[in-house]
């Protein structure tokens, strides 16, 4: 076997538990975690780190959730992570009335200490989009990161990421489940890539 892929989704968002938060939200769009859901991304850092499994690059996208999802991982492995808005969230517009705002890149690498701006992201998303043309923007992300790489990386996005970047990678979503910090890892075999597993969330239990 050859290169691996991990994908991981955010954690619990703080907009799925508080019915009201929207009314007092600087950004209506870009929640963050709960409590639950920082210690559901500690978890994903603790499941690498207690394997000594390392990343030769993090990559995630730059809405807040995914930001603090992946600043809790980095914070058991070390190491840092790169923002990439072709992981971001899918810009349906039926959920969106324009463009989702979120912090700067900036900022984020700014507050958040194992972040880092990216020099040039891969893939820069269109508003609005089809969920076709979100999933086909995540794996063009994942294919170009991956093309990057020669090491074992991790990307850290949303539902559609998962699929999108398994779609990239593999041709197809068969198989591919997406629960809250779920793990999913698509294994490299010569010129093919192959769905190992999705989903698994054992290490939350």
């Amino acid at each position: 076997m050859g290169q691996s892929v991990w994908v991981v989704r955010h954690g619990q968002r703080q907009d799925t538990v508080d019915p009201d938060w929207e009314l007092t939200a600087d950004r209506v769009h870009d929640p963050g975690l709960t409590e639950l859901g920082r210690w559901q991304a500690w978890r994903v850092g603790r499941f690498f780190a207690d394997r000594g499994m390392g990343f030769e690059a993090i990559y995630c996208s730059p809405f807040l959730r995914t930001v603090q999802t992946t600043a809790e991982i980095c914070g058991e492995l070390g190491g840092t992570a790169r923002l990439e808005p072709g992981l971001g969230e899918h810009r349906n517009a039926e959920w969106f009335d324009s463009e989702p705002e979120t912090l700067s890149h900036r900022t984020l690498a700014g507050y958040f200490d194992p972040i880092r701006q990216p020099d040039e992201p891969f893939v820069e998303p269109g508003f609005p989009e089809a969920h076709h043309e979100a999933e086909k923007r995540a794996g063009e992300a994942a294919r170009r990161i991956a093309a990057a790489h020669d090491g074992r990386v991790l990307m850290i996005g949303h539902g559609l990421t998962i699929g999108g970047v398994t779609r990239g990678l593999v041709g197809s979503t068969d198989g591919v489940d997406a629960p809250l910090c779920g793990l999913t890892r698509i294994e490299q075999n010569g010129s093919a890539w192959e769905l190992d597993f999705s989903g698994r969330v054992d290490h939350l239990e």
